[in-house]
């Protein structure tokens, strides 16, 4: 997504309330996404799910909130393989979605964007 497309859509979402689309960027089973002017949204992609199959285990990685990019972020656990994802962006975490590693058997019933991790705020 380019920088003016970005800035229309912070735009359009501050001064019309509705949210902003869900048109995140990928990279290597890690959705992202700036919600909010300096945060951003990371989760899971549907490709994991394929790949994993059963989901088993999921915890985060570490439990330090600083991100550097191509840092461990979620190590999981399926039918099929292991993975660690690793963070595609640098900043302080600000928010864990700790409810989602309850719900790992559920994971593919839910829509992409509610498969969040973690709100970073970027540095």
């Amino acid at each position: 997504m380019s920088f003016w497309t970005k800035l229309i859509t912070s735009i359009k979402h501050l001064f019309g309330g509705k949210p902003a689309k869900f048109e995140p960027q990928e990279k290597d089973g890690v959705w992202y996404q700036e919600i909010k002017p300096g945060v951003m949204r990371l989760g899971m992609t549907d490709q994991v799910y394929e790949d994993l199959g059963d989901i088993t285990f999921m915890d985060f990685s570490s439990p330090d909130n600083q991100l550097e990019p191509d840092d461990d972020l979620l190590e999981m656990e399926g039918a099929k393989a292991v993975e660690t994802l690793k963070s595609p962006v640098k900043g302080t975490i600000i928010a864990r979605n700790n409810d989602l590693l309850k719900q790992n058997d559920q994971l593919a019933s839910h829509a992409t964007q509610d498969n969040w991790l973690v709100d970073v705020k970027t540095a």
